[in-house]
């Protein structure tokens, strides 16, 4: 009855599985994945046991180059859920620990080092996010458009990428500046590109009981207004968009009509509101908490209890602490 006990305690406990080339790899020792949100890659670091199996020694690891990653965890020790796919960019030879740490991004890095190679002809925002899919391989998840990009005269609708004074140069930038334009988010979750509007879903609930660590930032002197202005050139006359009261910032952006500078006033000062509270916590992980998501704190006492927005999530796993999870979230802005 004993080991039977001692065999279904090693079965919940959580394991994970770290695949280079296809091949899992032995000698995990620690292991840490970053989601850190839309408009940027995901990280991770994996540090694993030089010599664990015949094969494996320093030499491998010396030698390994971008090969692909998947990282995979089972937080009950018996079903394993992809946790990130990715690849390869640094590698770290520990010698006192006889450890090789193995760093790399989710494949969000396709997009950010791939240059923009061609201009995207009388195209949509999402029949570009599509074109830029298919280029890697990767599955589309895009929310039809229908705006044309083009120039600000729009005369053959062509997004201007390659010129001399282009601020935009790679794939990952394009798409990025395209989701802000279309109040859109942009993220790569295994091999599929996001590319819409933020899906958060129902609220997960929790209480500080639930969490091993929690604190609470706020912000006292976020302005309360923002105003853009701009100059356009077609009217000849200066455009000026104002959202919000009391104390403001002012931002100035080239070429914008009356109806984009008033969206970026208020876009802007939403951001700035993310700032107002921010929450950091700690607890037993899972595979399912994303950026994006909404959590619902309550039992503060404290007037905190209230929905925050996940910002970023970053995964830990190793013997000392275990399997947890810190996360960043901010409350949810009203504008």
């Amino acid at each position: 009855m004993l080991l039977e006990q001692l065999f279904e305690q090693r079965l919940q406990q959580p394991r994970a599985r770290v695949s280079i080339d296809g091949v899992p790899m032995p000698g995990l020792v620690e292991l840490e994945v970053n989601a850190g949100g839309y408009f940027m890659a995901g990280r991770f670091h994996a540090g694993f046991a030089i010599g664990a199996a015949p094969g494996i020694g320093g030499a491998y690891f010396a030698g390994l180059a971008n090969q692909s990653v998947v990282i995979e965890v089972a937080p009950d020790g018996l079903g394993y859920s992809n946790l990130l796919t990715g690849q390869i960019d640094a590698v770290r030879i520990d010698w006192a620990r006889n450890l090789a740490v193995v760093s790399g991004r989710d494949l969000t890095a396709l997009l950010i080092d791939t240059e923009i190679s061609q201009s995207f002809v009388n195209q949509t925002s999402s029949q570009i996010a599509q074109t830029v899919t298919a280029g890697h391989g990767l599955v589309a998840n895009v929310m039809p458009t229908q705006t044309l990009v083009g120039q600000y005269y729009q005369l053959d609708h062509a997004r201007t990428a390659l010129g001399l004074n282009a601020r935009v140069t790679t794939e990952w930038e394009l798409l990025t500046a395209l989701a802000q334009v279309e109040g859109f988010l942009v993220s790569v979750t295994g091999n599929v590109l996001n590319f819409g509007p933020l899906q958060s879903g129902a609220p997960v609930f929790i209480t500080p009981g639930s969490l091993s660590a929690l604190t609470f930032d706020m912000i006292t002197a976020l302005p309360g207004a923002a105003t853009v202005r701009s100059w356009n050139c077609r009217n000849k006359s200066v455009v000026a968009g104002t959202y919000g009261t009391g104390l403001g910032t002012t931002i100035i952006r080239p070429n914008l009509m009356q109806a984009q500078a008033q969206a970026l006033a208020k876009g802007h000062l939403q951001t700035l509101g993310q700032h107002r509270l921010i929450m950091q916590a700690r607890m037993p992980a899972d595979v399912t908490l994303a950026p994006g998501m909404l959590l619902a704190m309550a039992g503060t006492g404290m007037g905190l209890d209230q929905s925050y927005v996940v910002d970023a999530v970053t995964r830990r796993l190793d013997g000392k602490s275990g399997f947890v999870q810190d996360i960043v979230a901010h409350a949810a802005v009203v504008v």
